[in-house]
């Protein structure tokens, strides 16, 4: 299924995705099923206050007075899909130890579906962020992003095939620590394409050029400068062209931190999607949150325009609390309600002129949020 930029119900007109198209949308969540394949990883916080600087070296001294675990990775876009209301089942593989059953306990207990490969002779990934006074300090990883081997990934493949059937969305939370190889990639993304179901890919460098025939593909600036060898052109149409033809995707998106998000589609000039935080206090996740709502937004029916609008909003809402984070439909409905008259629709094209649609006397929201 390829997403067209309208959704089902929605005009061509100049109207401003506001509180009551969203709802609108919002109702399809509860039905919409989205399929997250990926790096699982469990995210570990330590934090407390920070009064002193320590005599062993010019670091803070950081008196701990609470930890918590939560997932993360694929897991966190899984709890960022439950968080919407949408039903989720998660692929991937976990180490046979402590972390590894964490997050399949905090899955299970999200309502998300957990088809997890273990594999004994691999480490769960453990990211450890250590926190003095609500700012971050230190991340302390944990990690084996060695491939999995073929045995590993010939059973994931299996799970994909049991759950993928009935799926609206399929999201691949690609972080480079060993999950995804090759014929993993091709296998799922055959079926995905058989099936007609939108594939979205949230990429790293080890598989950038492996998901040819993705419906979405999300890389942030750097990601795509890295993959690429040149710097990004997020204002040149001929090359967000050139880019998404060396990609293979049908859509780029690409997101660029407080600039916001940009997207170039085939036969349409490229448009860019304004930031919309209020405040930054953590980016933590913020990719995750993108992702998961473009995914259950394409699921239940949003044109994909309107899903990365949404996920504008999504993301806003997500930085401004501290760790990585979910966002419920409640929050961005809220968030929409104190935006008079609404979010337009679209952004103004790159190019110079303004989209189809777009009110070109609008200039949207300019306030940053951090995407990439």
């Amino acid at each position: 299924m390829e997403p067209g930029p309208e959704g089902r119900g929605a005009d061509s007109g100049t109207r401003s995705l506001g509180r009551s198209r969203f709802e609108e949308l919002a109702a399809g969540f509860e039905t919409a099923r989205v399929v997250v394949l990926g790096d699982l990883m469990l995210d570990r916080y330590v934090s407390g206050p920070a009064d002193r600087v320590s005599p062993e070296a010019p670091v803070p001294v950081v008196r701990v007075d609470r930890e918590w675990d939560a997932v993360g990775g694929a897991a966190n876009v899984a709890a960022n899909v439950r968080a919407l209301g949408a039903r989720c089942d998660v692929v991937g593989v976990l180490g046979s130890d402590a972390p590894g059953e964490a997050v399949a306990v905090a899955l299970e207990r999200l309502g998300a579906g957990c088809r997890c490969a273990r594999d004994a002779s691999r480490a769960t990934t453990v990211k450890t962020r250590v926190l003095a006074r609500g700012q971050q300090v230190v991340r302390i990883d944990r990690e084996d992003p060695e491939p999995v081997g073929l045995g590993v990934a010939e059973e994931l493949a299996a799970h994909i095939d049991a759950v993928l059937p009935g799926a609206d969305a399929l999201v691949v939370a690609d972080y480079d620590k060993g999950a995804l190889i090759p014929p993993l990639i091709r296998h799922t993304l055959a079926t995905a394409a058989s099936a007609s179901i939108p594939v979205l890919v949230d990429p790293k460098r080890r598989n950038f050029f492996a998901y040819g025939g993705a419906t979405v593909f999300k890389p942030n600036r750097a990601e795509l400068e890295a993959a690429l060898g040149e710097p990004v052109q997020p204002d040149g149409v001929d090359w967000l062209g050139a880019a998404r033809e060396r990609v293979g995707c049908s859509h780029l998106l690409l997101t660029l931190g407080a600039a916001g998000m940009v997207v170039a589609s085939p036969g349409r000039p490229p448009y860019r999607v304004a930031a919309r935080a209020r405040s930054v206090y953590d980016v933590s996740g913020a990719g995750d949150t993108v992702a998961a709502v473009v995914a259950v937004a394409l699921a239940a029916g949003a044109g994909l325009e309107e899903a990365v609008e949404v996920a504008a909003v999504g993301a806003a809402a997500g930085v401004a609390r501290v760790g990585v984070a979910t966002v419920s439909a409640e929050e961005i409905a809220l968030r929409l309600a104190d935006e008079a008259p609404g979010i337009p629709r679209r952004g103004a094209s790159i190019g110079g002129a303004p989209s189809p649609g777009a009110d070109p006397a609008s200039p949207g929201p300019k306030t940053p949020n951090r995407t990439g």
